[in-house]
């Protein structure tokens, strides 16, 4: 199963040896029947004691129930520990032929032989589940026996999740999928802006994604659209519109002075969401940063095709935090991307009526996420975050169903100047102008943005199911994906392993897709 567990198997009939970084069978033994019990129905213990396992004194435990097939079976657990290592053996088989291979059973026991004091596995306590954690008959490896997310023979179990907008449209529509490990907890939302004047933060997409151990976390913030401006003067005039909405019961967009990623998040966002966390230090994302600029570049020659003077730029950064979670020291990479637009147009000085021309800027920032793992585990766990984040995808249907919405709204706009003050309504057009041309940009700069990070996590395969014909964007870090049951899949880089060997439901292999 990878480099740390080996499986036999003569169905319905299992036989696992698990190595595990504890010198104390009994905690792991009954770490693992705490956990197969939340899976079985009617689960109980039958027997406990003292045996003799591998020449040396171990513990045995055995118990029956209902397993997750609907069959019932028994379990039965060995341990030993050399000292620093605990080995554990598995037994799982349908009542019947439990007595039947009882015999073979204690063959495969007997022969189990230590033959020498093994060096500890270097095992990383908060990677994601194995397969043999969530699929009878087997039953679960508790967290802190997962194998490192690095190396070979690794096999995960993720399945799909969504968040879908229940409130937006005539129908329920599925906003955004993602792949988690099987036996994470997720919560997502859509969430609308009640009255808000900025249409470009009318909807936003925020989920959260956790281990079943609380180890590990990936959160999605809400983003963010602003203006500014060169003219101090219309600067003012912005403010000033976005007095007057106040007065509506609307919010315009922000105003403030564009920002690099670095700034926004320990501005506007760490501040608000991780109060009291200790910012030790940014870190670069070479690679999304390069794509980012290429892409702004591409963009600033297209418009320049069309005569149109515009200047972009970007940014991409990554922050660690340090804070204590629940009595435990913890870390966090927080992201962002940004990116400002600059468009030239007219400006007007309200003191001497005199008319100009100034830079208008709509800046965004993106993929506002928290990677979270526990105090000096975090670099461990980037190739695993990048297996899940490389999943993430905004439906287009939604996508398109929402850009619709704001454009409708956007035309109302100018109506809507018409009844403000006279000193608005003089400016209301080109304020309305800004607002349009701010959501436009920043429509444009999600997309490249959405593009750069796809790049940063550039290890992402398009696999196609042969049964099917359905795509899947997963890592090929780890070379080979199967489609299972009720949208799950393993992703594993072992060649030889077969799900349809030792889990529940048919298995496809998914086929890469040539580019």
């Amino acid at each position: 199963m990878n480099s740390d567990a080996v499986q036999f198997a003569a169905l319905p009939a299992f036989v696992t040896m698990l190595v595990l970084p504890s010198n104390d069978p009994a905690l792991m033994m009954n770490s693992m029947g705490k956990q197969t019990g939340t899976q079985w129905r009617n689960f109980m213990e039958t027997a406990r004691g003292t045996t003799n396992f591998g020449g040396r004194t171990g513990q045995f435990v055995t118990y029956s129930g209902t397993n997750p097939l609907g069959t019932e079976a028994n379990l039965q657990l060995l341990g030993v520990t050399d000292g620093s290592s605990t080995y554990v053996l598995m037994i799982s088989a349908p009542k019947a032929d439990f007595q039947r291979l009882k015999n073979t059973f204690g063959q495969i026991e007997q022969s189990f032989t230590l033959t020498a004091s093994a060096k500890p596995p270097e095992i990383s306590k908060s990677s994601p589940a194995l397969v043999a954690s969530k699929q009878p008959p087997v039953p679960p490896v508790p967290p802190q026996s997962a194998p490192a997310s690095g190396g070979s023979g690794n096999v995960y179990l993720m399945k799909l999740v969504r968040i879908v907008d229940e409130r937006g449209f005539e129908r329920p529509m599925t906003a955004l999928t993602l792949l988690i490990p099987a036996d994470w907890q997720f919560q997502g939302s859509v969430q609308y802006g009640q009255a808000t004047g900025c249409h470009a933060n009318l909807v936003n997409l925020t989920f959260r994604a956790v281990s079943p151990d609380n180890r590990l976390a990936i959160e999605l913030f809400p983003g963010n659209t602003w203006q500014w401006a060169d003219d101090p003067n219309m600067v003012s005039m912005m403010r000033a519109s976005n007095q007057q909405m106040a007065r509506f019961g609307a919010r315009g967009c922000d105003v403030m002075a564009p920002m690099t990623a670095d700034n926004f998040l320990r501005q506007n966002v760490i501040p608000a969401v991780r109060r009291g966390a200790r910012a030790t230090g940014a870190e670069p994302m070479s690679d999304a940063a390069q794509q980012l600029q290429e892409e702004a570049r591409q963009l600033q020659q297209a418009a320049a095709k069309q005569g149109m003077r515009v200047s972009i730029r970007t940014d991409v950064s990554r922050v660690r935090l340090s804070y204590a979670l629940s009595g435990q020291p913890v870390e966090e990479w927080f992201t962002a991307m940004t990116s400002s637009t600059g468009m030239a147009g007219p400006s007007f000085n309200l003191r001497t009526g005199q008319a100009g021309q100034s830079l208008y800027y709509s800046n965004t920032a993106d993929h506002v996420l928290g990677l979270r793992a526990p105090q000096g585990q975090l670099d461990a766990q980037e190739k695993f975050f990048q297996l899940v984040l490389g999943t993430m995808r905004v439906d287009p249907q939604w996508q398109a169903r929402v850009t619709q919405v704001i454009a409708n709204l956007q035309a109302q706009d100018t109506k809507g100047a018409a009844d403000r003050s006279a000193i608005i309504t003089k400016a209301g057009q080109d304020t309305s102008k800004i607002i349009h041309d701010t959501y436009q940009n920043a429509t444009t700069s999600r997309e490249h943005s959405m593009a750069a990070w796809s790049q940063y996590m550039r290890g992402v395969q398009t696999f196609r199911n042969p049964n099917t014909g359905e795509t899947v964007e997963l890592s090929n870090q780890y070379g080979h994906a199967w489609a299972g049951p009720d949208n799950q899949y393993v992703v594993t880089d072992s060649a030889s392993f077969n799900p349809n060997a030792s889990l529940q439901g048919n298995w496809n292999r998914l086929e890469p897709v040539s580019r």
